[in-house]
């Protein structure tokens, strides 16, 4: 038999081993759908990545790492093309003036960003997805910057969601494109039968749950400071929790112990390699 203090150990130790197991699936990549946690690159690489983010520079390499995705912003020119772009204002961050809704694509298209890497361009969509092999195994969030000062908003905004509808028809990416937004976008999204999921932009909250749920959205896109205690009570009403944007390895650690389902990230690489799931293979540009 054990003495006094052999036993005492043998329960320390166990105790110990418990813990750290506890501590592991704390950590572990599985969410409550069990299934991996989906990984996207927040436009791209990040904003520690030192090419403009937001283009093709920044979101080739995301998925060159083994990230599933990438998050990106999208805005609509005069004439219809889906552009890969943050501001309203195409000044200061590139050589252009004005809003992109007031031009047409072979304007914005020459607008080179100001950045330490040279020629770089504004990138549409299509020229983005034309580019990356194996295009329907990996999946992207569009964020939609809605341009309020449009003239006909109503209108400008079903020309934007028919412009992604039509976009995703032809590369076959309906599933495997998420639409962010407001409430009344996601409304009009599905008054035109866009088959996307989609995503309340709004913190994570009582009030956005509710309207998640009784709109029969996918979930909920919300700021990690936002999450708060509600992540439990949104999956149990059978929303998905995509949160943005963890910017250093400690705030990917954090977001991953919600058990979130989706996370967009600023530094794609120290999640990456935190879940065991980061190609080594692939050399950065």
């Amino acid at each position: 038999m054990l003495g006094k203090n052999a036993f005492i150990y043998v329960v320390i130790s166990i105790g110990l081993l418990f813990t750290a197991c506890n501590k592991e699936a704390s950590l572990s990549d599985d969410t409550y759908t069990g299934s991996k946690v989906m990984i996207l690159g927040h436009r791209g690489m990040g904003t520690g990545y030192y090419k403009p983010h937001n283009t093709l520079d920044a979101i080739l390499p995301v998925l060159g790492i083994g990230a599933d995705g990438s998050e990106m912003d999208i805005q609509l020119t005069k004439d219809s093309v889906l552009v890969l772009f943050h501001d309203y204002n195409l000044s200061p961050m590139t050589t252009c003036n004005g809003s992109i809704y007031q031009q047409n694509w072979e304007e914005v298209k020459q607008c080179k960003y100001y950045s330490l890497h040279n020629n770089v361009f504004v990138n549409s969509v299509e020229n983005l997805f034309s580019q990356i092999p194996n295009l329907t195994n990996m999946y992207f969030s569009f964020d939609s910057k809605i341009d309020g000062a449009a003239p006909d908003f109503q209108l400008y905004q079903k020309q934007f969601l028919r412009a992604i509808q039509r976009l995703c028809i032809k590369y076959q990416m309906s599933e495997h494109v998420m639409i962010e937004g407001d409430i009344n976008l996601l409304l009009q999204a599905q008054s035109l039968g866009l088959t996307n999921k989609l995503f309340l932009s709004a913190d994570l909250s009582l009030q956005s749950i509710e309207d998640a749920y009784n709109n029969h959205f996918a979930g909920i896109s919300a700021s990690i400071n936002s999450l708060g205690a509600q992540v439990p009570l949104a999956h149990q009403k059978g929303l998905l929790v995509m949160a943005w944007s963890p910017n250093n390895y400690s705030q990917n650690k954090e977001t991953l112990s919600r058990q979130v389902d989706i996370i967009q990230s600023d530094d794609p690489m120290s999640l990456l390699k935190l879940l065991n799931r980061y190609n080594y293979e692939y050399i950065i540009p």
